[in-house]
C-alpha cells in the first residue's frame, strides 16, 4: 500500500509539473531563450522538490493505520503545493518577456527586470501567457538629450533605455536600422568550432546561411550568446550557444572588456 500511494502522489507530481514545465518552456522560453533565461536551475528545482523528494517522503511516512496518517500525508501535499507555487512563480519573474534591440545587440528582459510603464503599442502589449515580444528603442538622437539620459542612468539611478517600456516599438518597424547593424558572419563563424554550431543550426532550422542576420544577445544571468533572425519577416528564429564578443571586437576594430 505504501508503494502504491508513493506511485500515485509521483504520476500526478509528474503529470502537473510535467505540463506546466512544457508550457514554460514553449510558451514563456521559446526560441532556446531558455539557455539564457535561467529556465533550466528552476525547473530543476521544481523537479526535484516535487516529483523526486515529495513522492519519497510519501513513502516514508506512510504507514497503514498510523494514527494521524491523513494529517501527516495532508502537510506533505499542502509542502509540495507550496513549493510548486514558488517555483512556477519564480520561473515566471525570470522569463523574458521582451527581446530589445539597442543599438546593435538584443538584451532579453524578465518580469522583474522592465519598469511598469505602458507601451504604446498593442502588439508589445504583453499577457502571462504570452510569448516574449520583439521590441526596438534606441537612445536620443539629440547629444544633449542622450547625455542627460545617461547621466540620469548613471548617477541618479533611473531606469535604462532597455527597462524603457514606454520607449519601445514593434521592432519590423525599424527592421532595415536593426538589419544594418548584424554582426558579420564570416568572422563571426571564422572557427571551426563557430562553424560547427552554425551547422547544427542550419541543419535544425533549415534554410542557409544568407537567410539569417546574427546579433548578440544576452540574458538575466549576463551571459551573452549569438541571436538568429530571419531577414526576411523579422522573426526570432533561436540563439547559437557561443560568445560573440571576440567577434563582434573584431568586426568594429576595437577591444571589448
Amino acid at each position: 500500500m505504501r508503494v502504491k500511494v508513493a506511485l500515485r502522489n509521483l504520476l500526478i507530481s509528474q503529470l502537473i509539473i510535467g505540463i506546466f514545465l512544457i508550457f514554460a518552456y514553449f510558451v514563456w522560453f521559446p526560441h532556446s531563450y531558455s539557455t539564457l533565461g535561467g529556465f533550466y536551475k528552476t525547473a530543476f528545482m521544481i523537479v526535484f522538490v516535487d516529483i523526486i523528494l515529495g513522492p519519497l517522503l510519501v513513502f516514508i511516512v506512510y504507514k497503514k493505520d498510523k494514527k494521524y496518517l491523513n494529517f501527516d500525508i495532508n502537510v506533505l501535499l499542502g509542502i509540495q503545493l507550496a513549493a510548486f507555487i514558488y517555483g512556477a512563480y519564480a520561473l515566471y519573474l525570470k522569463h523574458p518577456v521582451y527581446n530589445v534591440f539597442v543599438e546593435n545587440s538584443f538584451k532579453l528582459i524578465n518580469v522583474s527586470f522592465y519598469k511598469p510603464t505602458n507601451t504604446y503599442f498593442e502588439n508589445l502589449h504583453n499577457f502571462f501567457y504570452s510569448r516574449p515580444k520583439i521590441a526596438y528603442t534606441e537612445l536620443p538622437k539629440d547629444q544633449t538629450e542622450r547625455t542627460r539620459f545617461m547621466i540620469g542612468v548613471d548617477l541618479f539611478g533611473e531606469p535604462d533605455i532597455y527597462q524603457r517600456r514606454d520607449l519601445y516599438q514593434p521592432h519590423y518597424q525599424a527592421l532595415n536600422k536593426i538589419l544594418d547593424r548584424q554582426l558579420n558572419p564570416t568572422l563571426l563563424f571564422s572557427s571551426n568550432e563557430t562553424r560547427t554550431k552554425l551547422n547544427k543550426f542550419i541543419t535544425k532550422y533549415g534554410g542557409d546561411l544568407s537567410d539569417y542576420a546574427f546579433f548578440p544577445i544576452s540574458g538575466n544571468n549576463k551571459k551573452e550568446a549569438v541571436f538568429a533572425m530571419n531577414k526576411k519577416n523579422g522573426d526570432a528564429v533561436g540563439i547559437i550557444d557561443m560568445s560573440p564578443k571576440l567577434k563582434l571586437a573584431k568586426l568594429n576594430n576595437t577591444t571589448l572588456d
